[in-house]
């Protein structure tokens, strides 16, 4: 299977995580509501630091392809120091190609870095979470806007996230999150997310502890400059074996998606599909 030079990059993240793993990083964190902005477990001592690992069947985020429903191979690194936390995460991805004006053709992205730097802390029977995020792709040439043609656009983009999370029965947990970019990829404006979820531990079986959990999701842009208004939901369950391997197996769909934003239909992009991913964690 041929990954491309997107995945050679995030693979050499993630060689560098194996990397780090051998100077004594030992706290994990577990994956939340998709994304690579995953929680992170903050720590009440001196800074700790945590590595990840992902093969996964399809990269989604927010509904949509981000690897032409391909693989993906992702990793990252976190340090954590009381209730502050920072951490950067790659992959690689697929956004297509793009034509420039002397009718040459350019790969509108092959690969994602993110960073992120953040605030946890307890609040109210619960824990709030409070973080910035910057999405960045390397070598890219961009996207066309449909709405502002022929215009192409540079993907990176910034977002601030506000979540908060709590169990409100026994092993079911509540978290909801709310995203803000000033200025969303490819130069779409502002934009607003919102997600809820729920997810039920299901025991311990041995030394694997599966779980379940379902996720809501709406993105609002400004569709003045090529935003567009969505909804998207997941639901699967999780298999964690050992605090460091995890299976996860989930149903990703959207509704709702504006017709000319993905060309007429959500075929091969954000429609229903069934995604395996494997995860090392330390």
């Amino acid at each position: 299977m041929r990954y491309g030079r997107g995945a050679l990059i995030a693979a050499a993240a993630v060689a560098a995580a194996t990397t780090a793993m051998t100077f004594g990083a030992t706290s994990s964190f577990a994956d939340g509501m998709q994304k690579n902005t995953r929680p992170v477990e903050v720590s009440d001592g001196g800074p700790q630091f945590s590595v990840n690992a992902t093969y996964t069947t399809d990269y989604r985020f927010r509904g949509f392809t981000q690897t032409r429903e391909k693989s993906a191979l992702q990793g990252g690194i976190d340090m954590t120091w009381r209730h502050f936390y920072v951490g950067v995460w790659a992959t690689n991805v697929d956004f297509g190609r793009e034509q420039d004006t002397l009718g040459r053709w350019h790969d509108a992205a092959d690969v994602e870095v993110v960073t992120y730097a953040g605030i946890k802390h307890k609040l109210l029977g619960g824990e709030v979470d409070v973080r910035a995020i910057y999405y960045a792709y390397p070598g890219a040439f961009g996207v066309s806007n449909y709405v502002i043609t022929p215009r192409v656009n540079d993907l990176d983009y910034f977002e601030v996230m506000l979540g908060f999370k709590r169990e409100i029965m026994p092993s079911l947990t509540l978290e909801s999150k709310v995203y803000y970019s000033p200025d969303y990829q490819g130069g779409t404006g502002r934009n607003w997310v919102l997600e809820s979820g729920l997810s039920k531990k299901l025991g311990t079986f041995g030394e694997i502890s599966p779980s379940f959990s379902a996720m809501l999701g709406s993105s609002y842009g400004e569709e003045s400059k090529g935003g567009i208004d969505y909804h998207y939901w997941n639901a699967g369950f999780s298999f964690l074996f050992k605090d460091y391997f995890e299976f996860d197996i989930r149903y990703y769909d959207t509704f709702d998606v504006p017709s000319a934003a993905v060309g007429g239909s959500c075929r091969d992009r954000c429609d229903g599909r069934v995604v395996a991913r494997i995860t090392f964690e330390n």
